[in-house]
């Protein structure tokens, strides 16, 4: 039923995409994305996050979403699948997939888990795209590969946080690193040394100038995109039944980005300073990209101060310090207009550091440069239409079609309704007139009564269908996945409870309401 569902839905969504493969006639894998998806993946599929960590169904299949962020810094869904196995091939057909979904185009930067066999298959389906491991995923882990004592230590909190979040250089990053390995004796840590190899994969210092587009993820996103998707997930759920969560999930998902774009189009951020390279960003962006780049502006104002200043015959080089005693470098080519700083986060995130602004600032350009407005993050990013790879127009047609002629006879009727309800509402004997008769006209519409199977059908949207030609994967044991460990309740649910015993006696063969010891133990 689930794939009769993928059918259904390209009738209603000519633009719904999915494709899936059985094995001996059971489903192995599929992947689906809709039209919005796939227009999300048109303006914001420069930078994903995909991850196969979520085990969903009552097969163990593992449900695999690709996400990315939109412009209101808030994760988005391109598209998903469930696996019934993490083998590199089952990860090239996915990747495959999906970029012939999005129209050939692969996105810039991916972020993926640990995964060897994701890795992999990246490295045949998307050799040009940039591959980083989530800072997320693997710092959720340290908590079990390091005493305990140790996470309760502040300080020790302090140092990991500083050197793996706060690191801005390879320098900073080496020395803090072996900081806090020697300070803790971890030395001989060997989940540690694993990460310490991998590390120009997951710590930002090492590829500050990479365009990221807010994809690394904070702890905050990180587990809000975790809730999204653990909202429609469950252990013992039909496909069907996980498909009816999700779509459900889905719809909110978007409804909150649609209050978001109202929000940002229809009124105005709040402005701390009299700058007007402020009040231009707050017409520009969204409200929560902006106040990102408030923060810069605020930080420019109080605590960035001009060291030094040099002209040279095509550009000038700024030294900016700021409240964290760096000193950066800004250097401003005159000809192409170029400005450039040492911090690199306008390379990396796309919004406009503290250090440039103060030199904007200085110069009197009281407005962004075009260049520093990136795209992505306008309110407007989305108005131009996007196609498919044929050139289609990619136009959501999932809502009910109603022809000229319906919409004319509805018209119509309503029309009537309108003047019989205006004239009637004068008079209360009207009224009751106009109730009974509405009435005894509701009878001529009544739904016939519906079997059990015809409601589940209506619910779920689809027709159970008499002939099943896609049958559910068997019960598959994904790598990595193990039976729990059992304690010692478990281990008595096992065993069985035993017979029952009274609790005034303790005896078996009756309770306490008609213990034989009853009257005896009664004061």
């Amino acid at each position: 039923m689930f794939i009769d569902n993928l059918y259904t839905r390209k009738e209603l969504d000519p633009n719904f995409f999915f494709e899936f493969e059985v094995n001996d006639g059971r489903l192995c894998r599929v992947f689906w994305a809709d039209t919005t998806s796939r227009k999300n993946y048109v303006h914001f599929g420069d930078v994903i996050s995909f991850d196969a960590t979520y085990s969903t169904n009552q097969y163990d299949m593992k449900f695999a979403p690709f996400t990315g962020v939109n412009h209101h810094m808030c994760s988005i869904f391109f598209g998903a699948a469930f696996l019934a196995d993490e083998k590199i091939e089952s990860y090239i057909w996915l990747f495959q997939t999906f970029l012939r979904s999005m129209g050939g185009k692969a996105p810039s930067f991916i972020v993926t888990d640990e995964d060897a066999s994701m890795r992999a298959a990246i490295d045949v389906v998307f050799p040009n795209t940039t591959h980083r491991l989530c800072m997320w995923h693997i710092m959720k882990k340290l908590p079990d590969k390091i005493d305990a004592n140790l996470l309760r230590d502040d300080e020790f909190r302090t140092m990991v946080n500083s050197c793996v979040w706060g690191s801005e250089t390879i320098e900073e990053f080496e020395s803090r690193w072996q900081a806090w390995i020697t300070k803790y004796h971890l030395e001989g840590n060997e989940w540690l040394q694993g990460r310490y190899l991998v590390r120009k994969s997951w710590i930002p210092a090492y590829f500050r100038d990479i365009w990221l587009g807010g994809i690394l993820r904070t702890t905050s996103r990180s587990e809000s995109a975790n809730s999204f998707f653990n909202r429609f997930i469950g252990r013992k759920l039909s496909l069907v039944e996980f498909w009816i969560r999700f779509d459900t999930a889905l719809k909110c998902q978007r409804q909150e980005e649609l209050i978001d774009d109202n929000t940002s189009m229809h009124t105005d951020p709040k402005l701390f300073t009299s700058w007007e390279i402020e009040s231009h960003g707050g017409a520009v962006f969204t409200h929560e990209v902006f106040r990102k780049f408030q923060e810069e502006v605020l930080a420019a104002r109080e605590h960035c101060d001009v060291q030094t200043t040099t002209e040279l015959e095509d550009r000038r080089i700024v030294f900016v310090a700021g409240n964290s005693n760096k000193v950066r470098e800004v250097i401003w080519k005159y000809n192409e207009q170029v400005f450039n700083c040492s911090c690199m986060l306008f390379e990396s995130v796309g919004i406009l550091c503290r250090h440039i602004i103060r030199m904007l600032r200085g110069a009197r350009i009281s407005e962004l440069p075009m260049q520093f407005i990136t795209k992505r993050w306008t309110k407007n990013c989305k108005r131009e239409a996007a196609y498919d790879s044929l050139g289609n127009l990619l136009l959501d047609n999932s809502a009910v079609h109603i022809d000229d002629v319906k919409r004319r006879k509805m018209s119509i009727a309503q029309n009537k309704f309108e003047d019989i309800f205006q004239t009637a509402k004068t008079s209360e004997d009207a009224m009751d007139i106009l109730i009974q008769n509405l009435e005894s006209l509701s009878l001529l519409f009544q739904p016939p009564t519906r079997t059990r199977q015809e409601e589940q059908e209506s619910f779920i949207g689809i027709s159970i269908p008499e002939n099943v030609e896609v049958h559910p994967p068997s019960e598959i044991r994904s790598k990595g996945k193990c039976k729990r460990i059992q304690g010692h309740a478990d281990k008595k649910k096992k065993q069985g409870a035993g017979p029952r015993k009274c609790t005034t006696c303790k005896d078996v063969g009756h309770d306490r309401r008609n213990c034989p010891k009853k009257d005896a133990a009664a004061p």
